[in-house]
């Protein structure tokens, strides 16, 4: 059981550590270990290093990658790992750091809260942040880019200007500077709005304002017109985007009213030569739809267009490489990944072979009761729970989405009314920016949409779009890269409202979340439809409030979950009561426990089933009972420790021929001169005596973990299968126990009586003799007839025990024995002489302690006889006798010592004493 356990739990911690690891890495969890390209998604930015790495920012500006020449990517910096924020722009050192400035925005992802240029160390982490500035005063209110523009690593030094809304101002940071310091400013001309700004060397500085133009900053912070100029071929339509600056100080921008690249030298502003155009980027198998592209330079000269989820490389020679649409997962990061979810899987592997242990292991394919209740009915009734609410929840939303787009619709509607069509229709360019209608637009729409006192829009988005000749137009919206003028696409919802007059509702999702917008049309002072104005939502809010909806319903299921299986458990538990006596009475009758009683008053079936149980344990009890008398009375019979050494239970597994061959001790007990007493007592008395004698001496041989095999009339023979020391600690305990049992006979009035034992150790055979009808257990071998022999040689020798060599060498030496060494003894009936020694530790005090004194002198002259001194031998036996006077073993080595030495020996004496 302790395995079982133990293996549980090491595998639990093993999948809680896999579990562990794997939570760790989520965001490899969600990503697919077959994908091994990564494809690019609304790309807002991109950079090349000397190395030719390419820095970009990505889907939707929530992510930076860098890929290398060979379309590795190296590494993704993610939006949320030190917090929500839009990347706006990029630049790098020779180092490889990174240099980004990004925005923290609002909960509807349109208004700028915080703007922070921050740096990232060259494998992409997080370094620390150089400058920030906030944004929470209305009247610096920006929509989704702030005021840090342009960042620029080189010489060590880190570059970028702060817009401060009339006012642009350059800094730069130092290696080892604290904070960066500001080194140059330019103050804006009147009512003009900066958009983008290039350079970082006064004189060499260039801008675009919201409203068109393009300006040179001089070296004190003036500003110098360059686009457009009185007499070119563009407008302010021509809105220049995307502003670059090459080498050789010439300007590179997108203008999306023409849908083409330009470059433009600022020493010759009238010459705009256009570098890239649909047709000419068509004609050599590349396709640009001039939405949102962004512009950059390589230290070669080529030209990167980032437009959505392409890059185009265009060549100095003019020739265009091929896009560059994905990047490739490194071998690294794939088998990263695919290590993430091999610990995973093999997390849930060991979630299942721990299900597996517990199952049939521990709890032996058995489930209780009240598990079964909960595995059956929690699952219908938590998934009929779920099946209501998503449907309660469904209808919510589909009446919340039904409300959201009469809303929109109301305030599209509202908003419409709101921009005066004449007004609108003498907006002609962008130079109007900021102007005095487009202020009034602006303030008007304010009020509308914001809260009295505050500076929350609600997370709405307005946009107004002027209609021209069928074309829509920009003109105003919450979005501060997009600019007066640019063209806006067309769409079936938005063509039926310039061509209907309708109110339409709408919805469409990005990588900004899930948007619903509604738009109405704008009416000049006859009627005609001049303009559209657009009321969007940004339904992440909308949409956090719903999951945060689903969380509380689905931890209400959790909750009332958990109630209903605390109430299973409960009147499980309750009515289960008498079942839990009933099966704990069952274990306690398992135990052994025969007398338990079950009470149980409930008065139902079960109480039945207890009054039943009761009465089957008595019926147990009583056949128990009878059968323990059975076994004790059988055990007297055949010793249970037979049975052990024959590897049987129970008497029932005895077969006819079982056997065993052991190397055990056999003792035999006899008393002297029970021939003579037995003639002077009745047959009845010879009984009493015989089982009196038997039963007082019987126990010493169980208590040292022997069994007596027979009892030979007055006596008994005994096996003993453990070390010789519990052999001969029996024999000495009845020595000792013979004393009591005279002192008890002669105040009785009996006389004493005397008795010899033999012990010899050797192999033997036990098993079972007979016929199949009558059985009985046997021992053969010469070594129990050498014990037997042993018992009668202890009257000649003047022994109480005498035991063999054997003996002696099974002894374990723990324990010192006092006995002496008679030497070799030849018995009649024996080819080979015994070595016998004399045990005295259990005779009389007086026996005992003449023994022990004469030990050293009676071995010495044993020695001597052995090797034919006898004189010598005779001499130190006489000294022994003079001493103990009783010591036969001594009296009869001297008459053998004084014949030898007087007559000589026979020619076959071996040094033997021979005993009759």
């Amino acid at each position: 059981m302790k395995k079982p356990v133990a293996l549980l739990l090491l595998v639990v911690l093993l999948a809680s550590a896999a579990g562990f690891y794997a939570a760790q890495q989520k965001e490899f969890i969600t990503k697919n270990p077959f994908e091994r390209e990564r494809s690019f998604q609304s790309l807002s930015r991109v950079i090349a290093d000397s190395q030719n790495d390419l820095y970009m920012i990505d889907n939707t500006k929530k992510t930076i990658r860098k890929l290398a020449p060979d379309g590795t990517i190296q590494y993704s910096i993610q939006s949320g790992e030190d917090g929500v924020y839009r990347f706006n722009d990029v630049t790098s050192d020779e180092e490889g750091n990174l240099y980004v400035i990004r925005a923290l925005m609002d909960t509807y992802d349109i208004e700028v809260k915080t703007e922070q240029l921050v740096r990232y160390t060259s494998d992409g982490k997080f370094d620390k942040v150089l400058f920030e500035q906030s944004y929470n005063d209305p009247a610096k209110k920006r929509y989704r880019v702030g005021g840090l523009k342009s960042p620029e690593a080189s010489g060590g030094q880190v570059s970028f200007f702060v817009d401060d809304l009339g006012k642009v101002t350059l800094y730069r940071i130092g290696a080892g500077a604290s904070e960066p310091k500001p080194v140059y400013s330019i103050q804006l001309p009147a009512n003009k709005v900066l958009s983008e700004i290039e350079g970082t060397e006064p004189g060499r500085i260039f801008y675009t304002t919201r409203s068109g133009e393009m300006y040179k900053a001089g070296p004190e912070g003036g500003s110098t017109l360059i686009y457009p100029l009185p007499g070119v071929d563009r407008t302010r339509r021509n809105f220049p985007e995307s502003l670059r600056l090459d080498t050789q100080g010439r300007l590179l921008f997108v203008d999306y009213n023409s849908l083409s690249i330009n470059r433009l030298d600022p020493g010759q502003p009238y010459i705009i030569e256009e570098l890239v155009t649909q047709a000419k980027a068509a004609q050599q198998g590349v396709e640009l739809t001039f939405f949102k592209d962004d512009l950059s330079l390589t230290a070669s000269g080529e030209l990167l267009i980032a437009e959505d989820g392409q890059i185009v490389r265009r060549l100095p020679d003019g020739s265009f490489g091929t896009a560059i649409t994905s990047g490739r997962y490194s071998s690294a990061y794939q088998g990263h990944l695919w290590f993430v979810w091999a610990v995973a899987a093999v997390g849930g592997l060991l979630v299942l072979y721990a299900l597996k242990l517990l199952y049939f292991n521990l709890m032996g394919r058995r489930l209780p009761l009240v598990l079964k209740q909960i595995v059956v009915f929690v699952p219908i009734i938590a998934g009929s729970m779920v099946l209501l609410s998503t449907v309660i929840y469904n209808n919510f939303v589909d009446k919340m989405d039904g409300e959201t787009f009469q809303e929109l619709k109301l305030l599209a509607s509202n908003g419409a009314s709101l921009i005066d069509g004449d007004l609108l229709e003498r907006i002609q360019s962008p130079e109007e920016y900021e102007g005095k209608t487009y202020n009034q637009f602006r303030s008007k729409i304010d009020s509308v949409f914001y809260r009295p006192g505050s500076i929350e829009n609600q997370g709405f988005y307005k946009a107004v779009y002027k209609v021209e000749n069928g074309d829509i137009y920009r003109i105003m919206e919450d979005d501060d890269e997009m600019h007066m003028f640019n063209p806006f696409p067309k769409s079936p919802e938005n063509t039926l409202v310039i061509t209907k007059g309708s109110i339409e509702s709408g919805e469409w999702s990005d990588d900004t979340g899930e948007w619903k917008y509604g738009i109405a049309p704008i009416y000049n002072g006859s009627g005609k439809i001049v303009g559209v104005f657009e009321a969007s939502k940004n339904m992440e809010g909308i949409m956090a409030h719903r999951r945060t909806v689903m969380q509380k319903v689905i931890q209400n299921i959790i909750l009332f979950t958990t109630g209903i299986v605390l109430v299973f458990v409960l009147m499980t538990y309750v009515l289960l009561s008498s079942i839990r006596k009933l099966r704990n009475s069952v274990g306690e009758i398992a135990k052994g426990r025969w007398d338990t009683v079950v009470q149980i008053n409930t008065r139902d079936e079960v109480s039945e089933l207890g009054d039943s149980f009761n009465a089957m344990a008595a019926h147990i009890r009583e056949y128990i009972a009878r059968l323990e008398r059975f076994n004790q009375a059988y055990y007297r019979f055949v010793p249970q420790q037979f049975l052990r050494l024959l590897h049987k239970e129970t008497i029932l597994d005895v077969r006819l021929g079982d056997q065993v061959e052991e190397n055990m001790s056999t003792l035999v007990c006899n008393i002297r001169g029970f021939y003579l007493l037995s003639k002077r007592l009745t047959p009845e008395q010879n009984f009493n005596f015989v089982n009196s004698f038997l039963k007082r001496f019987g126990p010493f041989v169980r208590k040292h973990q022997g069994m007596v095999n027979k009892y030979m009339g007055p006596g008994f023979m005994a096996l003993f299968p453990g070390e010789g020391d519990d052999a001969l600690n029996a024999c000495i305990d009845i020595r000792k126990e013979l004393d009591k049992y005279n002192q008890h006979r002669i105040q009785s009035g009996y006389s004493p009586v005397d008795l010899g034992i033999g012990l010899h150790k050797g192999p033997l055979r036990l098993g079972i003799i007979g016929e199949e009808q009558r059985l009985e257990n046997n021992i053969i071998s010469d070594h129990v007839n050498l014990a037997t022999l042993l018992e009668k040689l202890t009257g000649p020798l003047g022994s109480s025990i005498l035991i063999t060599d054997s003996v002696v060498k099974s002894l374990s030496g723990t324990v010192p024995f006092q006995y002496r060494n008679l030497g070799l003894i030849r018995a009649e009936g024996l080819e080979e002489p015994l070595h016998l020694y004399d045990v005295y530790q259990g005779d009389p005090d007086t026996i005992r302690t003449l023994k022990e004194r004469t030990k050293a002198r009676f071995e010495e002259a044993v020695m001597l006889y052995q090797v034919g001194r006898f004189y010598d031998a005779r001499e130190a036996f006489l000294m022994v006798i003079k001493q103990n006077r009783q010591d036969r073993a001594a009296q009869l080595y001297f008459y053998v010592c004084d014949e030898y030495f007087q007559s000589g020996t026979t020619k076959d004496w071996n040094g033997t004493l021979s005993v009759s």
